[in-house]
């Protein structure tokens, strides 16, 4: 082989090197990125409810109102010594229909829910001006009348 065409061979060589390289450099490679608050955390986040989380999580402000939410600390103490004081029978949502209670979504179809007895909603302020007050399975919503989600979850009262 001549000395031209080697330095040709190697020349080329050199080039692909450098492609190979210049692809697998983590500098020029595709960037990472964390993932998405709605991609679920560890574990993968498949199979809970969409949506804020319950009364119970979620931050409140000076005034005891939940942040973004409708029902204050003292509503929930409300309601809950009222649901121990007056029994209701609870049936169980089944475990499909439960998931697909989140705050800010449409009440799922099929749902067997009850009003709020009256004596209750007269207590309880956000119970009323536009707000529903609904039981379904153990738990009370807060459905916003006007647009038709649940504005808010107040869980496990219901005895």
């Amino acid at each position: 082989m001549s000395k031209d065409r080697m330095r040709r061979r190697s020349g080329r060589a050199a080039l692909a090197l450098l492609a190979v390289l210049s692809m697998t450099s983590p500098a020029t490679g595709p960037a990472l990125a964390d993932k998405p608050d709605w991609a679920g955390g560890p574990g993968g986040g498949h199979g809970k409810p969409q949506g804020g989380p319950s009364y119970e999580t979620r931050g409140h402000d000076s005034k005891g109102r939940a942040s973004g939410g409708s029902v204050s600390r003292g509503e929930v103490t409300i309601i809950r010594d009222y649901f121990v004081a007056h029994p209701v029978g609870v049936t169980a949502l089944p475990p499909g229909i439960a998931k697909k209670l989140a705050r800010g979504q449409p009440l799922p179809p099929g749902i067997a829910k009850k009003v709020a007895p009256v004596e209750l909603r007269q207590r309880v302020p956000v119970c009323m001006n536009g707000w529903e007050c609904i039981l379904a399975g153990a738990d009370m919503l807060i459905l916003d009348a006007v647009h038709g989600t649940i504005a808010d979850i107040v869980r496990g009262v219901v005895r």
